[in-house]
């Protein structure tokens, strides 16, 4: 075997030192080559260049195995800690992705996630309004018919009263006038309030929507605007209502209606109430919290945004 640097014959007596290099010089110069000019002279002189390939080969695989196992380690974690408790399950489930089949495979993950996730309120009031705040002088103005509630003084689902971020849906009809619900409602007293409003009867668009805030009980700053939809009433309307920071958008039936911003209510839950001269039919009403740990994976998997329409005023 020559040497792998000069390619001349190594001596008997060096052989007994290194089998390689015909000296130490050698030595030190071949290992300053690259890497792959040393797998070309093992490829030429014989040297099992396999031997050391399969070293970094099996590393990379370790480093592999243990990254895999770090994120399920992660992962199961976060199960561990996502609250197990039972709450009331919607009769219907989460709508889907208004962008079809094209959000891809990240956003197919990010769906499922979010569907399995515990952290996923759900409301279909079998259980009759135990689970709602409201002013205990008035505390049975809200009925319950055939599964459906008619809603009147401002009352706030318990579950959802701690969280910040989330996607409240529910379904809903308008018996007269308008369906009014609140959000990031901290108490009674502090909270956003939106109405989808029949503004005046006949097929022509006749849809209003109507925005303010209650801080310290008080009405503050009400917008009142115009939808291009037609509204009915007993028709079932399905809205959407994403709270994310000082940002919030409202769909009806998967149709952007508003996007608006503010900051003065950092926190709350979902509620719903009824003016004078108001009714509405509520049927269900989920609440998917996006703090949670399944809610922030799913958010890494999902890049789709929510634009509003061309033409549509960004801030409304």
């Amino acid at each position: 075997m020559g040497c792998l640097y000069c390619r001349k014959n190594i001596s008997h007596l060096r052989k007994l030192k290194d089998t390689q290099f015909c000296c130490d010089e050698h030595r030190k110069k071949s290992n300053a080559k690259s890497a792959r000019a040393l797998r070309e002279a093992e490829d030429l002189y014989g040297f099992p260049s396999a031997m050391a390939a399969a070293k970094p080969e099996r590393r990379a695989g370790f480093g592999g195995t243990l990254l895999v196992g770090a994120a399920v380690v992660v992962l199961l974690l976060g199960l561990s800690k996502v609250p197990m408790n039972s709450a009331p399950k919607a009769i219907s489930p989460l709508p889907d992705n208004p962008h079809g089949s094209s959000a891809g495979f990240g956003q197919t993950i990010a769906n499922l996630i979010q569907t399995q996730a515990s952290g996923t309120l759900r409301e279909d009031f079998h259980s009759g309004f135990s689970n709602w705040d409201g002013l205990k002088s008035i505390g049975s103005d809200w009925t319950l018919q055939a599964g459906q509630v008619r809603p009147a003084s401002l009352r706030v689902w318990k579950p959802s009263s701690s969280l910040s971020n989330y996607e409240l849906e529910f379904l809903g009809q308008i018996d007269r006038k308008s369906m009014d619900w609140a959000f990031r409602a901290a108490d009674l007293h502090n909270y956003y309030a939106t109405k989808l409003v029949i503004t005046r009867p006949g097929p022509l668009p006749n849809a209003g929507l109507v925005r303010f805030v209650v801080l310290d009980g008080r009405e503050r700053e009400r917008v009142e605007l115009p939808l291009p939809l037609t509204l009915e009433s007993g028709v079932d309307y399905r809205v959407r209502v994403s709270v994310r920071g000082n940002r919030f958008l409202t769909s009806v039936n998967g149709q952007l209606i508003s996007s608006w911003m503010d900051s003065r209510i950092s926190r709350g839950g979902v509620g719903f109430f009824s003016e004078n001269g108001e009714s509405a039919m509520l049927k269900w009403v989920s609440v998917s919290e996006r703090d949670s740990f399944l809610a922030r994976i799913a958010s890494h998997f999902s890049l789709i945004t929510l634009p509003a329409p061309a033409g549509f005023p960004k801030n409304r």
